[in-house]
């Protein structure tokens, strides 16, 4: 880049540093100086994998494992047998009376139910399994938080190197206004004007630098470590391609969310299965020893019992789970669609950012470099007003604000792709 023709200072101005430091390789932003020691340098997926490990929401539905393996165990265990001791012809009146008559049974009870345990263990691990799809959508939509965080640090970074050199420009400005006026070659009316404009740019440095701050913190404590030192390291200009919507679309199919409602079918199905067996008789046998008192022999007794109707008591909950399945199958339906329709828009306004960068970056702002120049060239010569000058600037340092949000929607529109068809995150 040529450097400006000022006078009364090497510095270049920030049209013509900006493109050589946004196109400059990589970023990195320090967290905390405070520390001694450097800073860990921690990539996206760094921050990604850590977010993973240790943020609570994934702890706590890793802890609903052990939950369900419970419920798992417990379905698989039976009603208890029954042991029971019966007393006849005791305690009465004539042959009866006391115990000489007496006949003592002694049972054993059990209801069969070996076909409806397996039911209920098959329902609680249907149930069970949605558990990992929780756990998916969870992950991608800290992971798709993450990313998001971190690619707003990264703008935000950029935005206050752009924010600081303008703030110099403004500084150096001033300077060179207060000698023109010292000289009579300018108003003071450009003076003030000027040093409004200085104040106006720190005033913006200090607003990101905040903004910074506090990103930072939210970045950290995602991972449960906030305030800690760390360093990011990024590359904006690695922009992702945009991918097809075919390739997209099938993909899409993937997403947990969906996933959830086949699930949801299954489980309901399996309750079903539940219901219906519960609906059948449980039959239930019963063996034991008599004793007669009287001639002191020992005898062998058994029994069954069968349950009598209500095959159909469980036909209202039978109904239900199956008008219950056809709610879910068209929730999937009116899902899918409406991911279908935003996943397209999303590749839409990619190709758009896209476009954004290129015309941005390699016409509009080399274009207001030049007229930059121009202008400088002129207000020296006394060609051009203050007020002018200050356009020019604006216009250019508007086009390079503009070409940084191109980026940061870019990068954010496919994290939004990526948590969307459920694959991983990646800058």
């Amino acid at each position: 880049m040529k450097e400006l023709p000022y006078k009364h200072t090497t510095k270049k101005p920030i049209g013509c540093r900006f493109l050589a430091l946004l196109l400059g390789l990589s970023f990195s932003l320090s967290v905390s100086a405070t520390s001694s020691r450097p800073a860990p340098v921690i990539s996206l997926s760094d921050a990604v994998s850590l977010t993973l490990q240790q943020h609570p929401d994934l702890q706590a539905l890793m802890s609903q494992q052990a939950v369900w393996q419970g419920r798992i165990q417990q379905a698989g265990i039976a009603e208890r047998p029954q042991v029971g001791l019966t007393l006849e012809d005791a305690m009465g009146t004539g042959q009866q009376s006391g115990l000489k008559s007496m006949q003592s049974t002694l049972t054993f009870s059990w209801v069969l139910q070996h076909e409806l345990l397996g039911s209920r263990v098959s329902a609680a691990k249907t149930e069970a399994s949605n558990l990992a799809l929780e756990q998916q959508i969870k992950a991608l939509d800290l992971s798709a938080a993450v990313a998001r965080q971190f690619i707003s640090i990264l703008v935000k970074q950029q935005r206050l190197k752009l924010n600081q050199q303008a703030a110099l420009q403004a500084r150096d400005m001033v300077e060179a206004i207060t000698k023109r006026t010292n000289a009579g070659k300018s108003s003071v009316i450009e003076l003030q004007l000027a040093k409004a404009e200085l104040t106006r740019r720190e005033l913006a440095v200090e607003d990101i630098e905040h903004e910074l701050t506090a990103s930072q913190y939210q970045l950290a404590a995602l991972w449960g470590k906030p305030g800690t030192a760390y360093q990011l390291s990024g590359d904006l200009l690695q922009t992702p391609a945009v991918p097809s919507v075919e390739q997209q679309l099938a993909l899409l199919k993937q997403n947990p969310l969906l996933q959830q409602f086949a699930n949801a079918q299954r489980i309901a199905q399996s309750q079903m299965e539940l219901a219906r067996i519960e609906a059948k008789p449980q039959w239930q046998f019963s063996t034991g020893i008599r004793r007669y008192e009287a001639s002191d022999d020992f005898g062998l007794v058994a029994g069954v019992t069968i349950p009598w109707g209500g095959e159909n008591r469980n036909a209202g909950t039978i109904a239900a789970l199956q008008a219950q399945q056809n709610v879910l199958a068209n929730q999937q339906a009116a899902l899918m669609q409406a991911m279908d329709a935003q996943l397209y828009v999303l590749l839409q306004e990619m190709a758009h950012s896209q476009h954004v960068i290129e015309t941005v970056r390699n016409d509009i702002v080399p274009t207001l470099e030049m007229a930059m120049i121009e202008a400088f060239s002129a207000f020296e010569k006394g060609q051009l007003s203050y007020i002018q000058y200050s356009s020019v600037r604006a216009e250019l340092l508007s086009a390079q604000s503009q070409l940084l949000e191109a980026f940061e929607s870019l990068h954010l529109q496919h994290i939004e792709i990526q948590r969307l068809t459920g694959t991983a995150i990646s800058q």
